[in-house]
């Protein structure tokens, strides 16, 4: 029997049939037209597969971009091929033949919809998970992409090489044919082209638009992202579009706003040479780049304006530094005077300075040196106690900051001296006062029309205090030549004050180091920190020690504690070992040492035990002669190949070279040896052990120490310089 001829006896059977599936359903509702069911009933009574298989797979389609499941979907038609064939076999029951050909029948259309319909659930299925994996594929590609961008702005950070890296990241991930890279300009209101992926403008680099010029100008004026599919075709674009010396076409640019300040820091830009409609993702990755770029160049701009800012405030400190050791190592008036009034404006920037003395019986401040100034037309120059701004500050004891106040105050000392006053306008008058009152006035004069600003106005007062403390210093050094008790007295009491002196500088730098933004200038700042301590470690120590004079291994010792205390990190155990040294140094070469120790010392922490959780340093002396051979020895890393102290470029190694040989007239060497590192085999009760809290305290050396101790490899750096010696009384 045909097909046709079974499909017009199930035709005849359609209504039967079609209650069939109603009971089936439960809901005494027919099959809808296009149903599963109605479908499957329409293709068993002569429904041609080219008209149902098109609906099936449809079905299919939706059913998989849906996420629905398919084995209930053919669950469900295997259920209504199933209701039909037990129809089948009742309605045909008379006609048994007929009855296994349309069961038969209906079981190969079955099929053939199942196999449509897995099918069409599969294509979709298929083409989801290509879709899926290749947008995972693309945002790996992508990812890197911002992560060698974000790698290069944290390790260059140098900013032109952070924005051509992203230009060429940018484009290769969207393979467009050119980024570009503008960065604004605050002062000029231009965009000016930073970075290009290809090549650059054929009017050369330096190529810039004003806002609202070109596409470029058009995203920064509005704000927003711009797509256009042919920018060439575009009047207001074209100018921009074939700037490059070919006309590229698509377009898609961003503007580049640091958001936290809604800050507009450029526009970046990617085209193609044949027109291109960049899609809606596109257009959220270059967003994302955009951020990040907001976010590096910023920073960019932020460690720039740091760096310069660092140097400038390393040049202060150092300056600092090197006034307040220079003025506080005189004791002679006259050279006080003169080194006080000579810093002064070194320290300031200014291009002048006047001292000037006060007498407490007649109150009356006197001019007692100058710099910059004709000294003969000053000799005879005084100032009352109140009178204009050198007096005034001796009764406020605040600094005060004036301009031209020389020409219009009629009470200033200079205002009848037009000639000596000159070109200069800005004054900053600063009193020198000490715990006993005021000793006189520091003036600094600047040819600028402007007022010095406040961090260089807290540097004149702090050197203007160590100035104080230098002059009473001086004064009372001079007054001890009257008698031994009395000149120990003084002295130790200079030694005091200058050691109080030094640590408020050290208190100023610790304030500035805990606002500091930058790692670098905190790091400088607390090695500047640790120094100062060092000094005023060793003025305590004179202070309490007999006149003048200090012990070696008493330095070393305190010098150690300091050390150690603001330069050990946590995690790094360090045992200092300090052998039994009573050798006096005088004052001068006391503090001179201090800071060769505090820099070698450190030295040894920061770059002899990187990546190490223990360590040891040795310090040892003797005396040769009338010289002492100091050795400060570790077991860290050790010397770098080709290593030598002359041409190392370290601040440290050059400050200590130049003090010892300039200061202590003696010389340094630094080498490598295996063994025991101290000088003189000396017992272990005079020997004294510093050792790190945090580990046991150990008494003294055992037999396994010091065999222990003498394989180990040592970096050492001797020191040899002469000494006045006295009798310690040890």
């Amino acid at each position: 029997m045909s097909k046709s001829e079974i499909t017009a006896a199930l035709k005849a059977h359609e209504a039967e049939l079609r209650q069939y599936l109603c009971k089936e359903a439960g809901e005494g509702v027919e099959p809808q037209p296009g149903s599963d069911a109605g479908l499957l009933l329409d293709a068993l009574c002569g429904l041609p597969p080219k008209q149902y298989r098109p609906a099936y797979e449809a079905s299919a389609r939706r059913l998989a971009e849906q996420g629905g499941r398919l084995e209930v979907r053919l669950e469900s038609i295997q259920r209504w091929s199933k209701v039909l064939a037990e129809a089948i076999s009742m309605l045909l029951a008379d006609q048994p033949n007929l009855a296994i050909q349309a069961q038969a029948f209906l079981g190969a259309r079955t099929a053939d919809i199942l196999i449509t319909q897995t099918r069409a659930f599969q294509e979709v299925t298929a083409r989801q998970a290509a879709e899926d994996a290749e947008h995972a594929r693309r945002g790996a590609t992508r990812l890197e992409a911002l992560q060698r961008i974000n790698a290069a702005a944290n390790s260059i950070l140098e900013l032109d090489q952070t924005l051509h890296t992203a230009a060429k990241a940018v484009a290769e991930e969207m393979n467009a044919d050119l980024c570009v890279i503008f960065l604004f300009d605050d002062i000029t209101h231009e965009l000016q082209l930073r970075a290009s992926s290809g090549p650059y403008p054929s009017s050369g680099q330096h190529f810039s638009l004003q806002l609202g010029q070109g596409y470029t100008g058009w995203v920064a004026e509005h704000g927003h992202p711009l797509i256009v599919r042919d920018a060439f075709e575009d009047a207001r674009f074209t100018h921009e579009a074939v700037a490059y010396g070919e006309p590229y076409r698509g377009l898609l640019a961003v503007p580049i706003i640091f958001f936290t300040l809604v800050k507009l820091q450029g526009v970046i830009a990617v085209q193609s040479r044949e027109p291109r409609y960049f899609s809606e993702e596109e257009v959220r990755f270059l967003e994302i780049v955009a951020g990040q770029l907001a976010m590096n160049i910023e920073n960019g701009r932020l460690y720039e304006q740091t760096d310069e800012e660092l140097r400038r405030k390393v040049h202060e400190l150092s300056t600092l530094h090197r006034v307040s050791a220079v003025v506080t190592s005189s004791l002679d008036l006259d050279n006080v005077l003169n080194m006080i009034v000579s810093q002064a404006v070194l320290l300031s920037g200014a291009d002048r300075s006047i001292l000037f003395e006060l007498d407490p019986a007649t109150q009356r401040l006197r001019a007692v040196a100058s710099h910059g100034f004709d000294t003969a037309a000053l000799a005879n120059a005084t100032v009352h106690a109140g009178q204009c701004c050198v007096g005034r500050v001796i009764h406020s004891g605040e600094p005060s900051m004036q301009v031209d106040c020389m020409r219009q105050d009629v009470g200033c000392f200079l205002h009848d001296l037009s000639d000596v006053i000159g070109d200069q306008h800005a004054v900053l008058c600063a009193p020198l006062t000490t715990v006993h009152g005021p000793l006189g006035s520091l003036c600094v004069f600047s040819s600028q029309r402007h007022m010095l600003n406040a961090h260089q106005l807290q540097l004149v007062v702090t050197f203007a205090n160590v100035a104080a403390i230098a002059m009473e210093n001086a004064r009372l050094f001079t007054q001890t030549r009257e008698g031994l008790r009395t000149k120990e007295a003084l002295l130790r009491e200079m030694h005091h004050r200058v050691k109080n002196n030094l640590q408020q500088v050290a208190s100023i730098l610790n304030m500035q180091r805990r606002r500091a933004k930058s790692p670098e200038l905190e790091q400088i700042l607390e090695e500047n920190v640790s120094r100062i301590q060092g000094i005023a470690a060793t003025h305590d120590l004179l202070s309490t020690a007999q006149l003048g004079m200090a012990p070696v291994d008493e330095i070393a010792r305190k010098i150690v504690g300091i050390v150690r205390g603001n330069l050990v990190p946590p995690e790094l155990h360090i045992h200092f070992h300090i052998s039994h040294a009573p050798f006096d140094m005088p004052s001068e070469q006391a503090t001179t040492l201090a800071i060769v120790l505090n820099e070698l010392i450190a030295n040894a922490i920061e770059h002899g035990f990187e990546g190490r959780e223990r360590g040891e340093i040795r310090i040892s002396a003797t005396l040769k002669g009338s010289a002492i051979v100091l050795r400060i020895a570790d077991d860290g890393q050790g010397l770098p190949d080709g290593f030598s102290i002359e041409q190392a470029e370290g601040m440290g190694l050059q400050l200590v070279r130049q003090l010892v040989e300039s200061e202590l007239r003696g010389a340094v060497t630094i080498y490598e040896q295996e063994g025991n590192p101290d000088l003189l085999a000396i017992p272990d009760d005079l020997g004294v052990r510093i050792t790190d809290p945090r580990l046991p305290v150990v008494s003294a050396e055992s037999d396994a120490d010091a065999e222990a101790m003498a394989a180990r490899r040592w970096t050492v750096t001797e020191l040899r310089f002469p000494v006045v010696l006295m009798d310690s009384g040890k």
